[in-house]
């Protein structure tokens, strides 16, 4: 079932975030600035400023300091009226995570790259990035810390959107990460394909499967991904639930994905 915009949602201006912090109304204000400070093109400094200072005193937001560290700091790495204040209010968060200071990351990259972002539908969007991944629905942000495995290399995120009848008529999102694991670190002379099953219900981030060992490929390099469906399928099964079925590595399966989303 798709979400349906509200018509906060439909303003697009930083200038509207602005006027809905100031009379009060923060989840409108958050609806609004939340494309224009973390989307994928045009970010708006302004509107990355107000909306670190609504994670960070959780109005209209759940509170996540971190995240507002963050863009506290991408503020304060361009030239323009609020960089000053972001720059002292991300050392003093800085100062107070401590050693989870690391954590607080301003330019946040997915392998190199730019954050990868879908847009499941209206208000509904997730992001990829190397030390988190972000559900954002509506008024909800979920994000969920992660460290990827030392000298792994990860493939783009495939989005595999399933049509299910069963247990009811619902279009689910999974995601699939696959990743290349080196034998040896420096020197490596083979690498073998791992694997992980997410879904994303809501704001919700759910992890069902994975596989370490679905392929073993020699070479010093990162090889290319090879046909996915020859490794792995997803699909309804007979009895229209969602399964995923494995059909290389030392344990082919098939396996029903449970349903997570409200019957």
């Amino acid at each position: 079932m798709m979400p349906v915009a509200t018509p906060a949602a439909a303003q697009s201006t930083t200038e509207d975030g602005i006027r809905a912090v100031l009379r009060g109304d923060y989840q409108a204000a958050a609806r609004i600035l939340k494309p224009l400070a973390d989307g994928a093109t045009a970010l708006d400094p302004a509107a990355q400023f107000f909306l670190a200072l609504l994670y960070h005193s959780g109005l209209g937001v759940k509170p996540d300091h971190l995240r507002a560290c963050g863009l506290f700091m991408k503020v304060a790495a361009r030239d323009q009226p609020f960089s000053a204040q972001s720059a002292a209010l991300a050392e003093s968060m800085r100062e107070q995570f401590g050693a989870g200071a690391s954590l607080c990351i301003g330019d946040e990259r997915w392998q190199g790259g730019p954050p990868q972002s879908f847009f499941l539908g209206p208000e509904h969007r997730v992001v990829f990035a190397d030390t988190s991944i972000t559900v954002t629905y509506r008024d909800q942000d979920e994000r969920i810390l992660q460290k990827l495995p030392t000298g792994a290399t990860f493939l783009p995120v495939q989005h595999t959107p399933l049509a299910v009848t069963q247990p009811l008529a619902a279009r689910r999102d999974f995601f699939q990460l696959f990743h290349w694991r080196p034998d040896a670190a420096g020197n490596p002379a083979s690498w073998t394909l791992g694997w992980w099953l997410c879904e994303v219900v809501g704001s919700q981030w759910f992890g069902f499967a994975g596989e370490e060992n679905l392929l073993v490929v020699r070479g010093a390099t990162p090889p290319a991904l090879p046909d996915a469906t020859s490794l792995v399928v997803l699909r309804p099964n007979v009895r229209g639930e969602a399964e995923y079925s494995i059909l290389s590595g030392p344990s082919p399966r098939s396996e029903v994905i449970p349903w997570q989303g409200k019957r």
